[in-house]
């Protein structure tokens, strides 16, 4: 496959709501989530059936731009080889640990010219997310904060000269946990032992004294819906811009069947674009999806998608879509034994034919490739 590898002068960085090249220069991050490196296994799903570099030609082939990488903090920590039946398209990675399994296939995707923003998904290895899972905050029984912020630190320090690994995704969707027994709920600016705001403050200003390039992103509480407590307290780092606020949206995200455009749009400016349109920092929404197929028909997402889009559009905003993989990984109930989903079922919002070798609904990737263009910031005319 020929491609034209991107060229994003990196480092990023942050210029009121827009996220900026090294020229300063307006950069839309419009990207796929491509995930199974936080599940059971601890590898990226489709490595069986795809080779890394192809796969990363594939989606740079479709005009995305960034790839969120989720991984587990327990996957870093795992010294066994990978069984090698996981990685039958990639021979040359047998004998490798998850992590090493890893750093290939970021080395893959950069060299294809994507940004790559590494996210902790979970604690944990499973299938995110439940309040009921114990992994909602960066801390449990079996992790504590100081294992968190020094994994974060390795993280920073092996990717350090890859400048393609421009962004670091902190913790995914905060919520409720219970820890020692104690149900404790996340908060923002609160000055109390989960208070994300303080965490982002302290776990970004340790990453930058390792690359002081990285973007930091801050999710919302609530599943990432929820940035509300940022208009009282922003996330203030010792490195100038490069604060980027995330949330993540789904038909189900609290949103009325049949909700008009208008009330959506207030819905989200008041969960978190205000961010965006009183200038503060960029909001990227990291996460959103639906059943592609679905999608791929007249009408289809009903208005929850047809608002997303025009939100998206109308704002201008940076995006991931979740996600790029037609098929999961094994992925259990974090904590226990519950097999949610078998390596190589299907994922019904992927965007890929079952073998990972090629688009399977183009129709959703046309809509998404109409909103990857920015229209407005620093150097767009």
């Amino acid at each position: 496959m020929a491609v034209t590898v991107l060229t994003i002068a990196t480092p990023l960085s942050t210029s009121g709501r827009f996220i900026v090249d090294a020229h300063g220069k307006r950069v839309r991050l419009a990207g796929v989530n491509w995930y199974g490196a936080s599940e059971d296994i601890g590898v990226p799903a489709g490595l069986d059936l795809t080779n890394r570099s192809t796969l990363a030609e594939l989606i740079a082939a479709q005009g995305f731009n960034c790839v969120r990488f989720p991984f587990s903090l327990w996957m870093t920590e795992q010294t066994a080889m990978v069984p090698a039946q996981y990685l039958d398209a990639n021979q040359e990675l047998i004998g490798c640990t998850p992590l090493q399994v890893y750093d290939a296939c970021v080395k893959a995707l950069t060299d294809a010219g994507l940004i790559v923003i590494l996210n902790c998904h979970l604690l944990d290895f499973g299938w995110c997310c439940g309040n009921d899972d114990t992994n909602g905050l960066w801390f449990n029984d079996r992790w504590e904060v100081v294992k968190f912020t020094a994994i974060w630190q390795d993280i920073a320090r092996r990717y350090a000269a890859n400048p393609l690994v421009a962004a670091m995704d902190i913790k995914n969707e905060p919520r409720h946990a219970t820890v020692g027994g104690s149900a404790l709920g996340p908060a923002w600016g609160n000055v109390v032992e989960t208070d994300f705001a303080a965490m982002y403050t302290m776990v970004g200003n340790l990453i930058h004294q390792i690359d002081p390039n990285l973007l930091i992103i801050c999710e919302g509480l609530n599943y990432a819906g929820d940035l509300t407590g940022v208009a009282g307290h922003r996330v203030q780092l010792a490195q100038p811009g490069k604060v980027v606020y995330s949330m993540h949206d789904y038909s189900w995200s609290g949103h009325p069947a049949g909700q008009s455009q208008a009330a959506y749009f207030q819905q989200m400016s008041k969960n978190g674009g205000y961010i965006l349109t009183e200038g503060i920092a960029p909001v990227w929404l990291g996460e959103f999806g639906d059943n592609a197929s679905a999608l791929s028909a007249p009408g289809g997402g009903g208005t929850w998608w047809a608002n997303l889009q025009a939100w998206l559009k109308e704002y201008d905003v940076d995006w991931c879509w979740w996600a790029l993989n037609p098929t999961h990984g094994q992925s259990s109930a974090p904590g226990t034994n519950q097999i949610k989903y078998h390596w190589g079922d299907t994922e019904p919002y992927g965007l890929l034919t079952p073998d990972w070798s090629s688009v399977r609904y183009p129709a959703v990737v046309s809509m998404l490739q109409a909103m990857m263009q920015a229209h407005t910031g620093p150097g767009i005319s």
